[in-house]
């Protein structure tokens, strides 16, 4: 009774509101005959056929999706085709491809076809500390201000823009977390209330007639979020391991510490303000140039990367799952329609 689906109540409920629709259903039949009424023969032999119909899916929906049902063995088997293997959730462990797309999402990462890859998340942070590391070394490098006999340099100006380029992949970066959590958040909603909340809820407003239509669109959603849109994850996935990139700080990493280094020595020039000391100035002014030089160029070299990088988050973080919740949509707005509902969003309709 508390296997997956239907929670703890579901699917008594479910079969008790089948038992008092059939009873009307029969009530309404003896009295349509009993006083000729057509409307009332009609009502109770449409009412018999919904809870017939309506049996049917409960004991399907049982068949389908308890914990070894056939739908959870077809999608475990679609989602572990060929060396994949993924760390699952309690709350999950029922639904591999559900594990995936949380593992592909944020999770501990997944095999895919024997290839590692850690979570879209997990790949943003560690590429966002190491800019946040450089940005703090850059802003420290921008504050020093050093006299140089009558000359006093600055480097704000020419160490601003690298910041200003570190800051705005940081922000997109932020904005790709937020995505992934996003849908992260989603999926635990998905995999808590798919089958034990939505589905018999579905069910049990199927069988009310007032309800029939809303029951049969909660049914297709709970279809189409637990099935469907797991799977379409599984699909990028695959697609994500056919480009496979890691997001490798170590370049990063090396920058910050050459800058780390440079910033080190800024400190430890002195103030010279003597025309005695103007062959010093010269050596160290010829060592601020080389050090920012250098930066410069590391940075220059590193930014295709990083727009590569980004790049490749995006479209896995965004485009991907767009297509996914848009395969999802139609497959709902398509059971809509079978289970004799409808969608009611004027979205449903356009697609």
């Amino acid at each position: 009774m508390t296997l997956l689906p239907f929670g703890t109540y579901g699917f008594s409920i479910a079969v008790y509101v089948i038992g008092i629709m059939l009873s009307i259903a029969g009530i309404s039949l003896g009295i349509g005959y009993a006083a000729n009424k057509r409307s009332l023969k009609e009502f109770g032999k449409e009412e018999i056929y919904q809870s017939i119909i309506n049996g049917a899916l409960v004991g399907g929906m049982l068949l389908l999706f308890s914990q070894n049902g056939i739908m959870n063995s077809m999608i475990n088997q679609i989602t572990f085709y060929n060396s994949t293997s993924v760390t699952c959730q309690t709350y999950m462990s029922n639904n591999a491809a559900l594990c995936l797309a949380y593992d592909y999402l944020a999770g501990s990462g997944y095999t895919y076809m024997g290839v590692f890859h850690a979570s879209i998340l997990s790949s943003v942070t560690t590429l966002m500390v190491a800019l946040l590391g450089l940005n703090t070394i850059l802003g420290i490098i921008a504050s020093i201000s050093i006299n140089l006999v009558v000359v006093s340099i600055s480097l704000g100006s020419v160490v601003n823009p690298l910041i200003s380029q570190i800051m705005y992949f940081i922000r997109i970066l932020t904005t790709i977390s937020t995505g992934v959590l996003v849908q992260s958040a989603i999926l635990i909603f998905i995999s808590l209330t798919a089958t034990t909340i939505i589905l018999p809820t579905g069910l049990i407003l199927r069988s009310f007639y007032p309800t029939r239509k809303m029951g049969g669109f909660l049914i297709a959603l709970a279809i189409g979020l637990y099935v469907v849109l797991p799977l379409s994850y599984v699909m990028n996935a695959m697609i994500a391991n056919s480009y496979y990139q890691t997001a490798s700080n170590n370049s990063i990493v090396s920058l910050t510490s050459s800058a780390s280094s440079f910033k080190n020595t800024l400190t430890g020039i002195p103030q010279i303000r003597n025309q005695s000391d103007y062959g010093s100035a010269i050596s160290f002014l010829n060592t601020v140039t080389n050090g920012i030089s250098g930066i410069s160029n590391y940075f220059s070299g590193i930014i295709n990367w990083l727009v590569s990088s980004v790049a490749y988050f995006i479209v896995y973080t965004f485009i991907l799952p767009g297509f996914s919740l848009i395969l999802t949509i139609i497959s709902v707005r398509e059971l809509s329609a079978m289970l004799g509902s409808e969608a009611f969003f004027d979205l449903f309709r356009v697609m």
